[in-house]
């Protein structure tokens, strides 16, 4: 499908994970991506060229004035901007007894900062050009309580509330924003984290109604829905793709 034809995407953590399967997705359906990613990953341009028109640049989200440099760049560089996926994100899993001010203040800052003034640089360019689509990775875990995870979890909280008030304020000028809150899904993180013992895989599956953890791609393809025109008449939402995690009171 075709249904970003001729558009230009950011997606920020887009060299790994989820935001890589995005930025897959995206191409496949006919954007323009632009990663933008700690490091400006060649590995994950070399893969990503043979679906489509990909570059990297670097950039750290909590660095307020490099986002905005890095957005009204690409503004300049392809005339627009359609589509800004935030999805970098990081944990710092411990005890909450033991939360350092430095360990809460990077998740934070990282995780929802970062989200924001992505959200309000790609929504300078798009709300002079009347239209636009904001997607932001939140996850279950703002909505659920998981042990040692207290700013990982209050900030994809945080995402959620942000989505609703940014999609409410910006909707005037034609611009959506709206989030996506994953559950359990396979990543090279979650995959390490089992590896470790930090994670029983076992317990995480018996209270997932599909038995099964989400698929990267299975997440990208509602970042598809929510970047086209195919969700032209929703905003401030969250979706949760998480084979019926939250649903089950299990």
């Amino acid at each position: 499908m075709d249904v970003l034809s001729g558009r230009v995407a950011v997606v920020t953590g887009g060299a790994r994970g989820i935001g890589f399967a995005i930025a897959k997705a995206f191409l496949r359906a006919g954007a323009v991506v632009v990663i933008a990613d700690l490091e400006a990953s060649k590995e994950a341009v070399a893969e990503l060229s043979e679906h489509g028109t990909v570059e990297a640049r670097a950039l750290d989200v909590r660095d307020w004035t490099r986002v905005h440099e890095i957005f009204s760049d690409v503004q300049q560089d392809y005339g627009r901007i359609d589509i800004d996926v935030n999805s970098a994100g990081i944990q710092a899993p411990g005890p909450s007894l033991e939360m350092s001010e430095e360990r809460w203040k990077v998740v934070l800052d990282t995780n929802l900062g970062g989200v924001f003034v992505c959200s309000q640089a790609a929504a300078v360019h798009m709300t002079r050009q009347g239209s636009g689509s904001i997607v932001n990775i939140s996850s279950v875990a703002g909505v659920r309580g998981l042990p040692r995870r207290a700013p990982y979890g209050a900030s994809k909280a945080g995402i959620s509330a942000l989505t609703r008030v940014l999609g409410s304020e910006w909707a005037v000028h034609g611009v959506r924003v709206n989030a996506i809150a994953p559950g359990w899904v396979e990543t090279d993180l979650v995959r390490g984290a089992v590896a470790r013992g930090e994670l029983d895989e076992e317990a995480i599956l018996a209270r997932i109604p599909l038995r099964r953890l989400g698929r990267p791609d299975e997440v990208a393809d509602v970042a598809v829905f929510l970047a086209s025109d195919m969700s032209s008449y929703v905003t401030g939402q969250t979706f949760y793709p998480d084979g019926g995690y939250l649903a089950c009171g299990e």
